[in-house]
C-alpha cells in the first residue's frame, strides 16, 4: 500500500485546494454549509486570499491528504479569536476511491496534535446527521454529540448535530 501524504496547504498551492475543494463539493452536496455553485462562481483571486492565513488573520491548519500523487482529502483546523482554547474542523471529506484506508484518520489526528500544541482543550465539528460513516467516523474518534441539531444551510430539511472531542495532554508534570 502507498504511503498517505498530508501537508499544510500554502498560498501558493491555491489551485489544488480549488480542485479538491470543489470535488469534495460536487461529491458530497449534503455534507458541508457552502455549495458547489457557490464556490465554482469564486475567481483565483478568491481563492488564493483563502489560503492566505497571514493577510486573513486566521489561525488556520488547512490539509491536503494525497495517495499516489493524487489529491484525496481535505481538512481545515481553525481557531477562532478570542475563544482560543476550542480548535473547530471544517470541510473536512476524503475521496470516496479511498475511504476506510485511514485518511480522515490521519487527518483527525494531524488537528488534534496542532490543536493541543495551540493550547485548545476541545475541538468542535459538525456532522449532517445522516451521513452515518461520518458520524461514526467522528464517535470512533473521541468526538461527542452536544447541543440542538441545527440546519446544514437556511431552509435545508438536512441537519447537522454539533461535536465536540475534549483535548488531553499526555505530558507528566514531576
Amino acid at each position: 500500500m502507498c504511503e498517505i501524504n498530508i501537508s499544510v496547504l500554502t498560498r501558493h498551492d491555491w489551485s489544488r485546494y480549488k480542485s479538491v475543494r470543489l470535488n469534495s463539493l460536487q461529491d458530497s452536496p449534503d455534507s458541508f454549509g457552502s455549495t458547489y455553485q457557490q464556490e465554482v462562481a469564486l475567481s483565483d483571486a478568491e481563492w488564493q486570499s483563502r489560503l492566505d492565513l497571514k493577510w486573513r488573520g486566521l489561525e488556520a491548519l488547512p490539509l491536503i491528504a494525497e495517495l499516489e500523487g493524487q489529491s484525496v482529502g481535505l481538512a481545515w483546523g481553525v481557531i477562532h479569536e478570542p475563544d482560543t482554547k476550542i480548535a473547530h474542523i471544517y470541510q473536512m471529506w476524503v475521496s470516496p476511491a479511498v475511504r476506510g484506508k485511514g485518511i480522515a484518520k490521519a487527518l483527525l489526528g494531524n488537528i488534534s496534535t496542532w490543536a493541543l500544541n495551540k493550547g485548545c482543550e476541545c475541538i468542535k465539528l459538525t456532522v449532517t446527521t445522516s451521513n452515518a460513516a461520518a458520524v461514526g467516523l467522528y464517535a470512533s474518534s473521541g468526538y461527542l454529540p452536544t447541543g440542538p441539531l441545527e440546519e446544514l444551510r437556511a431552509g435545508s430539511s438536512l441537519m447537522v448535530q454539533p461535536m465536540v472531542k475534549r483535548l488531553v495532554s499526555t505530558a507528566r508534570y514531576l
